[in-house]
């Protein structure tokens, strides 16, 4: 694939290195990994809970997943930058997305803040997604929030008060069996 040259030609360093493989049915020994990176991947999974479930499995006692993803209550959908397209339902999703021209068939399944809970209960989750939003220089984020400004005020006050409604979380999932 072309972008796992890109990532062995640019990114080459001692001790890294990138694989291409199927996320559900991972050829890793169980306990095999401190950290696991999972960035905005379950929606584009046939099954995450599968997907879940293969982290679980590959994560060494006392490590750790980064997990971000996506609400499905979220206004835009980032794949194709289209209002509302996550919560409609699939036939109706399908749809939006011919008739828009951006597609024929709407791939992504994302879950609602509380399916996302449901799909990571194996783990205790600690959730960054509110101190993210209310100190986005801290962590590097103000591209995305300009800290001080009304979006970043307003995205504050959500994240503490309806975390549900917020468009994507970030959490870091740890095995209590590993704690």
């Amino acid at each position: 694939m072309k972008s796992d040259i890109v990532c062995k030609d640019q990114l080459s360093k001692e001790g890294l290195t990138f694989e291409i493989g199927d996320a559900m049915n991972m050829k890793y020994e169980a306990n095999s990994f401190d950290v696991v990176i999972c960035s905005q991947v379950y929606e584009h999974v046939p099954d995450a809970a599968m997907l879940m479930q293969e982290m679980f499995r590959v994560l060494k006692p006392g490590g750790a997943i980064y997990f971000s993803a996506g609400n499905r209550l979220m206004f835009n959908e980032p794949h194709y930058n289209l209002p509302l397209l996550s919560v409609l339902p699939r036939p109706l999703a399908h749809l939006y997305l011919k008739m828009s021209g951006r597609g024929d068939h709407y791939y992504e399944k994302h879950f609602t803040y509380w399916g996302l809970k449901r799909l990571v209960r194996a783990f205790e989750v600690i959730d960054y997604t509110p101190l993210i939003l209310s100190k986005p220089e801290k962590y590097k984020t103000e591209y995305m929030v300009k800290p001080g400004s009304n979006k970043q005020k307003i995205a504050a006050f959500i994240s503490k008060y309806m975390i549900w409604l917020v468009p994507g979380y970030i959490w870091i999932l740890k095995n209590p069996d590993h704690i």
